[in-house]
């Protein structure tokens, strides 16, 4: 796996990052500790989860796999985003929909919006801060995250003093290593003009339509910051986009025969070599959290790391062309 610094607190962290959104939600508790096993095995360090995950289940296991090894990883979480409780019934009926959803993916728009009536959204308050990390630790098993990130934060909470002075107070306790921001990129842009003190840590979607976050980390080139960058593939949707301009993109007189042989058929593993290097290689964004789950997509992500077929030139190449910034040589 390959390594980087995250901020200036001394984090290392492996580029590639686990997004644990899936974990106790989408997958069963098998597949979520297979999909976890995996990554450690790949050598993945950051791993990026939520009080909201997997209806508030994802902590505890993420905790449970951890033991032994929560000195050889960075753990981030997030708060402001509370579950509700789940009662039995509820509980029983997660594997079914997980079992319906495999059997009619069409059905997935129509559960994640019944999802969203589980979670209470936009809670930044102290009183919910003080409760939620107490609960995070209780949950992880640890008397300290790496990082906690304001999970889905409007702008206006850069003037929440009261809640940013409590977040110090979490750091200088050492119950918690940086103090971040996870928001869209609009609300990442305005806390790197304002520096919000103690929010060193930013997390933000970036896929390779979008690459607006990358210029923005270029251009104001804040000292002491670590970027991460989630969503990169988009989701469904998004990730067959990327594969037909790829299929386009080798189909092009433009491109070179060799670019063009290497892209080839665009399977997993191409998609995964662009996606992921577009993203970090030369951006300033130092870490890239896919949430995935399945163990082959697992290897196409650190292998595309860490063996990279495309030269920097060839990434910055696609760059420009996938996100029309520029125009091909």
């Amino acid at each position: 796996m390959l390594y980087t610094e995250f901020g200036a607190g001394g984090l290392k962290s492996s580029v590639l990052g686990f997004g644990c959104a899936p974990l106790m939600g989408r997958a069963g508790k098998r597949d979520s500790l297979r999909a976890l096993a995996t990554a450690y095995e790949y050598g993945i360090t950051f791993y990026d989860t939520a009080r909201s995950y997997g209806y508030g289940e994802c902590e505890a296991l993420l905790g449970e796999f951890l033991r032994g090894k929560r000195d050889r990883v960075l753990v981030s979480t997030k708060f402001g985003i509370v579950p509700a409780k789940q009662n039995l019934l509820k509980r029983i009926a997660k594997p079914v929909i997980r079992g319906a959803l495999r059997a009619v993916p069409s059905a997935r728009k129509l559960v994640q919006k019944g999802i969203r009536g589980e979670f209470q959204e936009g809670q930044f308050t102290v009183e919910v801060l003080q409760r939620s990390i107490a609960e995070s630790l209780r949950k992880l098993r640890t008397d300290y995250v790496d990082i906690l990130f304001l999970h889905a934060a409007p702008a206006s909470v850069l003037e929440q003093d009261d809640v940013l002075r409590e977040m110090e107070k979490l750091v200088q306790s050492g119950k918690v290593r940086m103090a971040g921001l996870s928001a869209d990129p609009e609300v990442i842009e305005a806390a790197l003009e304002m520096h919000p003190y103690p929010l060193s840590a930013m997390q933000f979607p970036c896929n390779v339509f979008d690459l607006s976050m990358t210029q923005s980390v270029a251009s104001s080139s804040p000292s002491g910051f670590g970027f991460a960058a989630n969503q990169p593939f988009g989701g469904v949707r998004r990730a067959a986009e990327t594969r037909e301009s790829l299929r386009e993109i080798a189909n092009s007189r433009e491109t070179s025969a060799e670019l063009r042989e290497k892209l080839g058929s665009v399977d997993d593993s191409v998609l995964a070599d662009v996606v992921l290097n577009v993203i970090t290689q030369n951006t300033g964004i130092q870490v890239v959290i896919p949430a995935m789950v399945r163990p082959d997509h697992l290897r196409a992500n650190a292998q595309a790391v860490l063996h990279p077929r495309f030269s920097a030139s060839e990434i910055q190449w696609l760059r420009n062309r996938l996100s029309g910034v520029g125009q091909p040589a």
